[in-house]
């Protein structure tokens, strides 16, 4: 059974005998949403997955679409209609020789859509006030101050989910960080796609736990545990680690993680060049 935050904090401060100092409390509360998003970005996490269409004929095409800002990363792509897949390819590495569908993302030097820095937001909160936020970035994320966490703009100034984090007051923000990535699809004839809808199956990051009886979206926590541990001993205990202190049991426990959320491809069929499987329709010489 996974830990809630009460869980691991209130251990981790028994372990140190600082149970009544609200101080560390706080630190090794932000300790558990800092690994915790730590191992959302290493691991695709099952409860995480999700499915993005992405539109690449839509008119916002400049060097590629954007994905979501808050994802973690890919596992696959793949075309809408014909439900061929796309070969993933770093961008620096792309062979213009190489006769088949791919693609590549990249993070575009633009800067993020737009900074703010006079940030109202409440706890328990869906709505948020800028005075100097004129422009409707619905459809982006948005993230407030120094809280880990996106939120989805659903409206000018309204976002999902529900903000839990402490109320924010003349603070800073930022719509689509400079850290969001563009995708761009390449067919055998080293073009650029731009006629047709893709399919991006991904995992993202979670929504940042601030309740004692929240549960983290993993399927274990222990490895989010020992270190959590290991960096409050180290920071609040003021004690002499080793480098190899937990260092064995947090990649234990990252194994067992990394088993509990394996990732499966589809059925293997034969495929072309070009990725895409083989049909009578297509080729009369292949299956029989």
């Amino acid at each position: 059974m996974s830990a809630t935050r009460g869980d691991i904090v209130e251990n981790t401060l028994r372990a140190l005998r600082k149970t009544l100092n609200s101080e560390d409390r706080e630190t090794v509360e932000g300790y558990c949403n800092r690994f915790y998003f730590d191992l959302c970005g290493l691991v695709p996490i099952k409860a995480l997955r999700r499915r993005a269409t992405i539109n690449l004929s839509s008119g916002d095409y400049s060097d590629g679409m954007w994905l979501p800002s808050n994802m973690a990363g890919i596992l696959r792509v793949f075309h809408v209609d014909d439900e061929y897949d796309f070969i993933d390819r770093d961008r620096a590495g792309i062979d213009y020789s190489e006769y088949s569908n791919r693609f590549y993302t990249y993070v575009p030097t633009d800067g993020p859509a737009h900074y703010g820095d006079d940030l109202f937001v409440r706890q328990a909160g869906t709505t948020f006030t800028s005075a100097g936020l004129a422009t409707d970035y619905t459809g982006s994320y948005v993230k407030f101050g120094n809280e880990p966490g996106l939120y989805l703009l659903t409206a000018i100034k309204t976002f999902t989910p529900t903000y839990w984090g402490p109320g924010l007051s003349s603070s800073e923000f930022i719509i689509r960080p400079t850290n969001t990535e563009k995708i761009v699809c390449i067919n055998g004839d080293e073009d650029e796609i731009t006629d047709t809808e893709i399919y991006v199956d991904y995992w993202q990051y979670p929504v940042p736990i601030y309740k004692d009886n929240d549960a983290f979206l993993l399927p274990s926590t222990r490895a989010l545990e020992l270190m959590v541990m290991k960096e409050a001993m180290f920071v609040i205990g003021k004690r002499q680690l080793s480098s190899k202190t937990y260092d064995r049991d947090i990649q234990n426990a990252m194994d067992e993680l990394q088993s509990l959320c394996p990732t499966t491809g589809g059925s293997v069929k034969a495929k072309d060049v070009q990725n895409k499987s083989f049909t009578f329709d297509q080729n009369p010489f292949t299956d029989r």
